[in-house]
């Protein structure tokens, strides 16, 4: 599990440390950095897995419009950028962190300013670290203690890009214990299913090669997905039957779902009980947006191989409030499986989905011109919430903090 993020000098945030939840929500109003801490997360796991170049080519981000572009502050000829990451998994933990800058000169394009990485295991623990640790307060993770000096130049490109290289592969228990971390982090998606326009159309056939393929961002490769379960997982195939039909109780009776190929497509159809007990299929432009928003998570939810862990933007669009506890029972089961469970992180503007998060506070992060506040860290929460729903309290700005 992620436990933390720490953002320096990243879009809206100058400075922060954001602690993570097996299941997360954040809350802010527009520009607040919602968006912007899924992106943070993807960018570790680009550079764990990539490298830097591969996280922020010159196309798409450029440093000179970084908002906090204050070099002197930070004692740098440049004005850095920077992540830290702190989880666990495999019986051992880890922190990570790293700022670098743009850089012509140097034989990655980049220079590294500071890189610290601890690991722990219960009985050993490994400390490195290269280059000035920054002067920020709060103090990273990975500085102080006995450590090692990383072996190499600090501008040349990352610890995990020069294991994989095998540039230095001279401690077998620091590089196996890197490939974890990279294929953990590797299984890292963001998930924006609106406009659920790509989740309606056919998509390619699955061949039967035995491995469950990953739903895509924009759930687009449902139906190949549902046909994988349909033709080499049966037994999961009753449960995104039950989370679908409970969804549509109430509205049409949805009585079975299946795929259909054509050629090389495959399309995933919904079937209705008449009043007769006939079963119907049910037309695709009848199906609503948020039938088919929730039948992407559902699917997902019923999967055998899952994200380690999924950010979710904004899920409840296009579900009919009434519906909001469903979908946050269908994320709780994600989290709670037994094997392989999913860590849920979920960026929202609804108060109505806000609610039901009001007994867990320590999963709620509210976020305002690049601010991140756990809602237990609040003063008085406790007194607020026993006058107020958690929702009115964010949205009516009860709080007086990170409101819409």
């Amino acid at each position: 599990m992620i436990s933390e993020i720490r953002l320096i000098n990243y879009k809206k945030f100058l400075c922060e440390r954001i602690p993570l939840e097996p299941f997360t929500v954040f809350v802010g109003p527009n520009g607040s950095g919602k968006s912007t801490v899924a992106s943070a997360i993807h960018g570790v796991a680009t550079i764990m897995r990539l490298g830097l170049n591969a996280a922020f080519p010159e196309v798409f981000f450029s440093f000179d419009r970084l908002i906090n572009h204050n070099a002197e502050k930070f004692g740098y000829k440049n004005a850095p950028m920077g992540f830290g990451i702190s989880g666990g998994t495999d019986h051992f933990c880890w922190d990570y962190d790293i700022l670098f800058c743009k850089d012509a000169d140097s034989p990655s394009g980049f220079f590294i300013h500071y890189e610290g990485l601890k690991l722990r295991d219960g009985q050993s623990s490994f400390h490195c670290s290269s280059g000035e640790h920054p002067p920020i307060d709060p103090v990273l993770p990975t500085k102080g203690g006995d450590r090692n000096q990383l072996p190499r130049d600090s501008a040349r490109d990352s610890l995990f890009m020069q294991t994989e290289k095998g540039k230095d592969r001279s401690d077998p228990v620091l590089h196996n214990n890197l490939k974890k971390i990279r294929r953990y982090m590797q299984r890292f998606i963001t998930y924006r299913f609106s406009p659920p326009s790509a989740i309606r159309k056919g998509c390619d056939r699955y061949f039967g090669d035995e491995h469950q393929p990953l739903l895509k961002p924009d759930g687009s490769n449902m139906a190949q997905i549902v046909q994988y379960l349909q033709e080499s997982r049966k037994s999961l195939l009753p449960r995104f039957r039950e989370w679908i039909a409970e969804y549509a109780e109430g509205e049409a009776r949805i009585a079975d779902v299946s795929v259909a190929a054509y050629g090389d497509k495959v399309f995933l159809n919904f079937y209705e009980q008449g009043k007769q007990g006939r079963i119907f299929p049910v037309a695709e432009p009848l199906i609503s947006d948020g039938f088919w928003v929730f039948a992407a998570m559902a699917c997902l939810a019923s999967c055998e191989v899952v994200p380690t862990a999924a950010f979710f933007e904004e899920p409840e669009s296009h579900l009919h409030p009434h519906k909001l506890p469903l979908l946050y029972e269908l994320f709780k089961a994600m989290v709670k499986r037994e094997k392989d469970p999913c860590q849920i992180l979920i960026s929202t503007h609804s108060p109505y989905f806000l609610d039901l998060f009001k007994e867990t506070p320590d999963s709620v992060i509210l976020l305002n011109q690049g601010k991140a506040k756990r809602l237990s860290d609040i003063e008085d929460y406790e007194r607020i919430l026993s006058l107020y729903t958690l929702g009115e309290s964010w949205y009516s700005d009860v709080f007086t903090w990170g409101n819409p």
